[in-house]
């Protein structure tokens, strides 16, 4: 890695201890006397309208330009928390107001989000450590256990039961290989179950409860000598204990959601699920603000765009665009049956100035608070592009739109749940460097993810020792 790229990152990473801090005083107001207030016709206007002037009143960046629509959230400590994306202190700030609401239920969903790209980033690990770069004199024969798990989670079911059943020798959980083989039988095979039989996966011993965190399984999880006379201990992960962790905030996410509402979890965590799981189907209502309010899904039509692009592709951008800002924003980009990654880098800027152009206009002035709105809803179509990139079969596309939203990825617009995503993707393509320097930032709020280093480690040292080692991609 380059000094400079390495100084990007630190850059990128650093602590967002300014972001509560623009939230909490500059929203103070709209008036001339607010730092930062100005007229409407400073802010640069963009060289093309992307946007109807109804999609950019729809979206929630404008909306909380409102004084009135604002007050509910500026000055709450979990709205701050959650705009500085701070998830530890978003779930203690509104768990302290009661078992039930849309900001609790959507904090548990996030933590259910970022733990599933937790488990991902593990699986993506291990399957390189010890499959692809697998040293067969060496490596444990115990870890095609965790081999299994991690092909299960990826949805490779039938590889899956086929490196569960070489799995054998001292150490390897015989109730995890019952669990894991049964799974492998069905497709798809990657969703751990709460109330599986003890030992089939190390997860938290509490029950899912609104408010609260689950105690994590001490790691490592596994211990294996590997061969040879003076073969050492191998600490291992167990992906399935983080996924374990997923599934547990998922289902405080459920309960904590009002009456009605629980589809919006599913909608929160549709563009993260792993390839093993159950894609559930959505009847979406008209989503309150609280499950918008520094999101990247810009207005209540961009969740059921956002739950499609993953698996229709461009199809999705034309069948929402008349009522999703994201998709509507995206159209311009799509040629045919494919997306051009270049014109949504140009979109991405225009949405943006038509969003801080929208926000002076609805709020009487320029504010300080509008630059990182608008600056979230950028990262925003990035992320969207990406997504309908995948569902496309894009891969090189969407990873030019992915690193792009990382560059952009400060402040309030640096998302965990996106960020741990770019760290797995990184391990899925054998490149470790910047997803340790990823993950040494968000395992520091948020210790459990430190099971993901164990195999992330071992395959940099794998790597670092193989000349013909997968060096980064982009």
């Amino acid at each position: 890695m380059s000094n400079s790229t390495a100084r990007s990152n630190r850059t990128r990473l650093a602590p967002l201890w300014f972001a509560p801090l623009v939230f909490g005083l500059s929203l103070a107001g709209c008036g001339d006397d607010t730092p930062g207030a100005g007229d409407a016709a400073s802010i640069s206007a963009p060289a093309e309208v992307v946007l109807s002037d109804a999609l950019v009143a729809a979206t929630w960046p404008v909306q909380m330009a409102n004084d009135t629509a604002r007050s509910g959230f500026e000055g709450h400590p979990g709205w701050t928390a959650m705009f500085g994306r701070d998830l530890n202190a978003a779930l203690a700030a509104f768990g302290a107001e009661g078992p039930q609401g849309r900001g609790l239920a959507r904090t548990h969903a996030e933590l259910a989000a970022m733990y599933r790209q937790g488990a991902l980033l593990a699986a993506n690990a291990t399957r390189h450590v010890y499959g692809t770069d697998r040293q067969a004199d060496i490596d444990p024969p115990q870890v095609d256990y965790v081999v299994g798990v991690s092909q299960a989670l990826l949805g490779a079911c039938a590889d899956a039961s086929a490196s569960l059943a070489a799995a054998t020798g001292d150490g390897v959980p015989a109730a995890g290989v019952s669990y894991w083989t049964a799974q492998a039988a069905e497709s798809p095979c990657g969703t751990p179950r709460l109330d599986a039989p003890d030992g089939a996966f190390p997860r938290p011993a509490d029950v899912p409860s609104p408010g609260a965190s689950p105690t994590a399984p001490s790691s490592p999880h596994l211990q294996f000598a590997e061969q040879g006379d003076d073969g050492r201990t191998v600490d291992v992960t167990d992906p399935a204990a983080l996924m374990a962790l997923a599934v547990w905030h998922e289902a405080a996410a459920r309960a904590a959601a009002p009456e009605g509402e629980a589809a919006f979890v599913d909608a929160v965590l549709a563009p993260w699920r792993l390839p093993g799981e159950v894609r559930p189907a959505l009847e979406l209502t008209e989503a309150g603000p609280e499950w918008l309010f520094s999101g990247f899904a810009l207005a209540p039509a961009d969740l059921p765009f956002l739950v499609a692009a993953p698996a229709d592709g461009v199809a999705a951008v034309t069948t929402h665009a008349a009522t999703s800002p994201l998709a509507a924003a995206l159209l311009p980009a799509v040629a045919g049956e494919t997306i051009d990654p270049d014109k949504v880098l140009d979109l991405a800027a225009t949405v943006g100035q038509q969003l801080e152009q929208g926000m002076a206009a609805a709020g009487g002035g320029v504010q300080a608070f509008h630059r990182p709105f608008a600056e979230i809803a950028r990262v925003a179509v990035l992320r969207a592009g990406m997504l309908v990139a995948d569902g496309a079969g894009q891969y090189r596309d969407a990873g030019i739109l992915r690193i792009n939203a990382l560059e952009r990825s400060n402040g309030p617009a640096g998302d965990p749940v996106f960020l741990l995503s770019v760290a797995a993707w990184d391990a899925g393509n054998r490149n470790p460097l910047r997803a340790q320097e990823l993950i040494h930032a968000l395992a520091k709020a948020h210790p459990a993810l430190e099971a993901a280093r164990i195999p992330l480690d071992a395959l940099h040292i794998r790597l670092s020792r193989n000349t013909a080692s997968g060096g980064p991609v982009f």
